[in-house]
């Protein structure tokens, strides 16, 4: 018997049908998958099994049972939690509060509850949880303190400590390095092994292919197909997914052979952090016209603090940094962009989108002052708002309402609001970091394209990306960091595993030995 059934679900928002009669049926210690293009409504399936919406027809069944959802708590006592793509921790608080919170333990006295925290034992009951189900992270830290996989790490054992038998993700890996990621799918496999079920929402088939015991494909809100791993193959789903063939690797030709004119340059860049630690080391970088340059290197490695430098967000303490010929060093972002920076942020929501400002709003963000949505210092609405329907038909974003707050958006389709905004307002240089996180594959394959169709117009691309087979298929050349230094440069051709030395820091050993 199926552990969760869902029969006809459906849900409507007005006129609008996110999810239209969705039949799924989730085998007991099963890892089921779900995939589909951003805007299909695999998040709204998802919430209505957690109890965040309510479904507008149709029945959820857990063992064979109808079951009715007022709330997530309902759905945890039902055995069902949930790990959203954007975490809900208090950073302030550690980790083992964050995991008891709402569900403290408190003291004894004489035989009663009394109204105090038992701190000992909420840390040595966290303790036992990571000890039963293998994770390696501190009870004792601060979440604020650690990385974005013990984030992640934290809100799946929220859910273990509730004792949750279904546990579901929602694009579990998008902020996650190579490493967190893998060993993120050890840890659900590990649970599955336990007697968990679980079900994952992913765009990244390679990780579908590797992690999943069977995947649901659903598309435009209907369920279009469901298949074994094992009897399908990454260029299938994909095609299920988007509806035609997709190139999973695109084409890089055309691309401005090395030394012609430099379009932009890092000499010798260092900043600090509010410790006054030194945190980038003489950063040199040089990006041609009709170049794409690629960073790579493992998450942590000052990838951040060098785009907050570049962007306006952090100071430079020492160098210079050149755009166009022209001495941008600690310029402000509205200046940067003034000059011909596009930018696309490593953090959609904290430096790129309002959640608060409406689409056709977000769509201008940043470049209010241009003298086609602004004059004599008055905002053109119908001007705005003709200019956010043209970036929604040509990037393909999927939106319920076009006038809508940008929150209404899937990650992905949130992501192409900012790619359409810089890219249409034609920058002679685009600094852009994980461009494709948390974008579906059909997406993945449209961004790529319009990165390598700039570049080939004569435009350049600075790009960083934690994905190293998006840095080795989209650059020309790429640089790889460690430590908060370029440490060498590799051309794109070269094996993955020299890249890999390079990232792990082993021409740095070579050189100190």
């Amino acid at each position: 018997m199926s552990i969760i059934q869902t029969v006809d679900l459906t849900k409507k928002f007005d006129a609008f049908v996110a999810n239209d009669k969705i039949n799924i049926s989730v085998e007991p210690q099963e890892i089921k998958c779900i995939v589909g293009e951003n805007g299909a409504g695999k998040s709204t399936l998802m919430n209505m099994l957690y109890g965040a919406l309510r479904p507008s027809s149709g029945k959820i069944l857990i063992e064979g049972k109808e079951v009715v959802f007022k709330s997530p708590t309902d759905a945890i006592r039902h055995g069902i939690g949930m790990v959203h793509q954007h975490f809900k921790l208090v950073p302030s608080l550690t980790v083992y509060e964050n995991i008891l919170l709402g569900s403290e333990i408190n003291k004894t006295w004489k035989g009663r509850k009394s109204p105090f925290i038992d701190r000992d034992a909420e840390i040595q009951r966290v303790r036992d949880l990571i000890e039963q189900y293998h994770f390696q992270i501190d009870p004792l830290e601060k979440v604020e303190n650690i990385s974005v996989g013990l984030c992640q790490q934290v809100e799946i054992l929220k859910m273990l400590y509730r004792n949750v038998r279904i546990l579901i993700l929602d694009e579990p890996t998008a902020v996650l390095t190579p490493q967190e990621v893998d060993r993120l799918m050890d840890n659900l496999k590990e649970l599955r092994n336990n007697g968990k079920t679980i079900i994952v929402i992913t765009h990244k088939l390679r990780e579908v292919m590797e992690l999943s015991d069977s995947v649901t494909v659903i598309k435009q809100g209907k369920v279009i197909g469901n298949v074994a791993t094992c009897e399908t193959s990454e260029q299938e789903l994909a095609q299920m997914m988007v509806g035609r063939d997709v190139v999973l690797t695109v084409s890089n030709e055309n691309g401005t052979p090395c030394g012609c004119e430099v379009a932009y340059s890092v000499k010798d860049v260092c900043t600090v952090n509010g410790e006054q630690k030194e945190i980038l080391h003489d950063i040199s970088l040089e990006v041609h016209k009709g170049e794409i340059l690629g960073i790579a290197g493992v998450e942590g490695n000052g990838q951040s603090e060098l785009i907050k430098v570049l962007t306006g967000l952090m100071t430079v303490t020492k160098g210079k940094v050149t755009l166009c010929g022209s001495d941008v060093t600690n310029a402000w972002p509205d200046e940067l962009r003034k000059k011909g920076l596009g930018i696309i942020p490593e953090d959609r929501y904290a430096q790129g989108l309002c959640r608060d400002m409406t689409i056709p709003e977000n769509c201008i963000a940043g470049y209010f002052g241009n003298h086609e949505v602004c004059k004599s210092g008055v905002l053109h609405g119908r001007t705005i708002r003709r200019l956010a329907d043209s970036y929604i038909e040509k990037y393909d974003i999927r939106v319920a309402d076009p006038e809508g707050e940008i929150s209404q958006l899937s990650g992905g389709n949130a992501q192409k609001v900012i790619i359409a905004r810089e890219l249409e307002n034609h920058p002679k240089v685009m600094i852009a970091c994980q461009p494709t996180r948390g974008v579906d594959i059909g997406s993945i394959e449209f961004i790529h394209k319009q990165l390598l169709k700039f570049r080939n117009e004569g435009y350049s691309v600075l790009l960083i990306s934690s994905e190293l087979t998006e840095i080795m298929s989209l650059s020309d050349r790429i640089a790889v960091m460690y430590k908060g230094a370029i440490i060498g440069e590799a051309d794109p051709s070269v094996p993955v595993e020299e890249i890999g030395l390079l990232m792990a820091g082993a021409k740095v050993k070579e050189r100190t030995a």
